[in-house]
C-alpha cells in the first residue's frame, strides 16, 4: 500500500474553475468573490459580519487591535501554535498564559483576571470546542473574548458554532485546515458592526479612502481567486466534517483497548468537534512515530515544544519549564496520526494494524 500522509489538501476541478473564473472576471485584489465569500461565511458561522485577511494570524492580530489590547495583557493558551501568543504580541499587548485541561484547551479555572487584563484568548484545539461559557464567567463583563477558531470550522458548542461565541472569532484557512482558500488566508467573525468596520480598515493601509489613511494599518487583504476557492470549500465543509468525524470513531474503536493510548474526546450532546486533528498521547510517542514511519504511515507532533518554553518567550518574557505541566505534558506525548477527508476506511485500518502491533497486540 502507498504511503499514508497525515493530512492532504483538497483542490477540485471545481475549485480551480472558480479561482481560474475570478481571475479572469475579477478584479485580483478585493475582487467580488471576496465580499461573497465573507456574506456566506457569516451566515455559515451565525454572525453578522466576516471580514477576510491574509492569514489566521492577521486575523488574531487585527481583531486584537480593534479592541483595544495595546498596552495590557491578553490571556492565552501555552499549548497552541505559537501564532496565537505572537498575535497578541503584535498587537502590543503582553501574553499572559494558563495552564490547559487534558483535553488541550485552556482550563477556565486557571484563567487569572486581573486590572491589566484587557481579553481572553481562547483556542478550540484540534477541532474541539473550548469551554466557551466557562471561560467567559472566568472574564468577567468587562474583559473581551478573541476565540482562536483558527482549527475549528464548523465545530459546535452547545447549539452555537465556534467563532460565534466571542467578541470576535478568528479563523485560518492554511492548507491543513479543514477548509482552505488554496494558499494562506484568514476570517474575522463578529456580530460587532464598529469591530467589523475597523478590521476592514486595518486589513486596507488604515484607508478611509484612496490616498487617505487615519489609522497605521495593514496589507492584508484576501485576494479574489482565493476567495472564490473558498466558497467553493465552504459548500463542502459540513459534508468533510462529517467524514473526519467517521473516520474518528472507526480510529476510537479500533484503538479503544489500546492501554498505552489516551485518545481525544469524541464529542457529546453539547460538544460538536470536526477533528482538524486526530491527536492521541502516549508516553512513547517518538519511539511509536518512528514505528509507524517504518511502516510508511505518516505522523506529526502538534505541538513538540509548549509557546513559553520556545526561545523568543524564554528570552523575553523570562518563562522555565515547570510553568505550565499540563501543557508540558501534552507536548511530550501527543502524537497526530492521518486523518483527512479522502483517507481510506482501510488505511485507518492498517494505521491502526500497525499501532496495536507496536504495542503487542493480538
Amino acid at each position: 500500500m502507498a504511503r499514508i500522509p497525515q493530512t492532504r489538501p483538497i483542490m477540485s476541478d471545481e475549485m480551480i474553475e472558480a479561482a481560474a473564473d475570478a481571475l479572469a472576471n475579477e478584479r485580483l485584489v478585493m475582487g467580488e468573490s471576496v465580499f461573497k465569500f465573507e456574506e456566506e461565511f457569516a451566515r455559515y458561522i451565525g454572525t453578522d459580519h466576516a471580514v477576510s485577511v491574509s492569514s489566521g494570524t492577521d486575523a488574531l492580530i487585527l481583531a486584537s487591535i480593534a479592541l483595544g489590547v495595546r498596552g495590557r495583557e491578553v490571556v492565552t493558551t501555552p499549548f497552541s501554535f505559537i501564532a496565537t501568543a505572537n498575535a497578541v504580541v503584535h498587537a502590543g499587548a503582553t501574553p499572559v498564559f494558563a495552564d490547559v485541561l487534558p483535553d488541550g484547551n485552556i482550563d477556565p479555572a486557571e484563567i487569572r483576571v486581573g486590572r491589566d487584563t484587557a481579553a481572553v484568548m481562547p483556542v478550540d484545539l484540534y477541532g474541539l470546542p473550548a469551554r466557551m461559557d466557562a471561560i467567559a464567567d472566568a472574564a468577567g463583563p468587562d474583559v473581551k473574548i478573541i476565540e482562536d477558531a483558527c482549527q475549528a470550522h464548523g465545530a459546535v458548542y452547545k447549539g452555537k458554532r465556534c467563532g460565534a461565541w466571542g467578541d470576535a472569532g478568528c479563523f485560518s484557512f492554511y492548507p491543513t485546515k479543514n477548509m482552505t482558500v488554496g494558499g494562506d488566508g484568514g476570517m474575522v467573525t463578529t456580530n460587532d458592526e464598529r469591530l467589523a468596520n475597523d478590521v476592514r480598515k486595518l486589513r486596507d493601509c488604515g484607508r478611509v479612502s484612496r490616498y487617505e489613511h487615519d489609522v497605521f494599518g495593514f496589507t492584508s487583504r484576501l485576494n479574489a481567486a482565493n476567495a472564490a476557492i473558498g466558497r467553493v470549500q465552504l459548500r463542502h465543509l459540513d459534508e468533510w466534517n462529517e467524514r473526519r468525524r467517521a473516520l474518528a470513531r472507526r480510529y476510537a474503536a479500533r484503538l479503544g483497548d489500546v492501554a498505552q493510548l489516551t485518545l481525544p474526546p469524541m464529542g457529546t450532546r453539547d460538544v460538536t468537534p470536526v477533528f482538524h486533528l486526530f491527536a492521541v498521547q502516549c508516553d512513547d510517542r517518538d519511539a511509536l512515530a518512528a514505528h509507524l514511519a517504518s511502516k510508511g504511515i505518516d505522523t506529526a507532533v502538534h505541538y513538540p515544544t509548549p509557546i513559553h518554553l520556545q526561545p523568543a518567550y524564554r528570552y523575553a518574557y523570562g518563562f522555565t519549564r515547570g510553568s505550565y505541566p499540563i501543557s508540558e505534558k501534552l507536548a511530550a506525548t501527543v502524537l497526530s496520526l492521518p486523518l483527512f477527508p479522502e483517507l481510506k476506511e482501510e488505511q485507518v485500518d492498517v494505521v491502526c494494524e500497525h499501532i496495536i502491533e507496536y504495542y503487542g497486540g493480538a
